[in-house]
């Protein structure tokens, strides 16, 4: 099943429009807790043979969406719709071979650099 790892970096926040936006179109939302964000993204995803990674460490300070199995069209209706909701701001990056052995954290500090490099702030 497609799915949506969701890393809501304010406690009080929940995920409000996105996760409502992302169950309209039949992605699961796998909520990523602070604790968890030292795990592999693939093993988040439940992808089997990923490694597991580990707990703790500095968990990131920006909301985070990872697409995992979603299909093109799906990605590009779902950003739209996103967008019309007045979803907050978040990173966003899609399952790959190449990232799915990084812990969500890399992943997100990955994003950020990425964003900050593009003249984002």
């Amino acid at each position: 099943m497609a799915s949506v790892l969701y890393y809501e970096p304010l406690a009080l926040m929940g995920s409000g429009p996105i996760a409502g936006v992302c169950r309209r179109f039949g992605l699961e939302v796998v909520p990523v807790p602070r604790s968890r964000t030292g795990r592999s993204v693939g093993f988040l995803a439940g992808l089997p043979g990923c490694p597991e990674g580990q707990e703790g460490g500095t968990p990131p300070e920006e909301r985070t969406l990872v697409f995992c199995g979603v299909d093109r069209d799906t990605l590009d209706a779902v950003l739209e719709a996103l967008k019309a909701a007045g979803a907050p701001p978040a990173l966003k990056a899609v399952l790959t071979g190449a990232n799915a052995a990084w812990s969500f954290a890399r992943l997100v500090r990955e994003l950020s650099a990425e964003r900050r490099a593009m003249g984002g702030t």
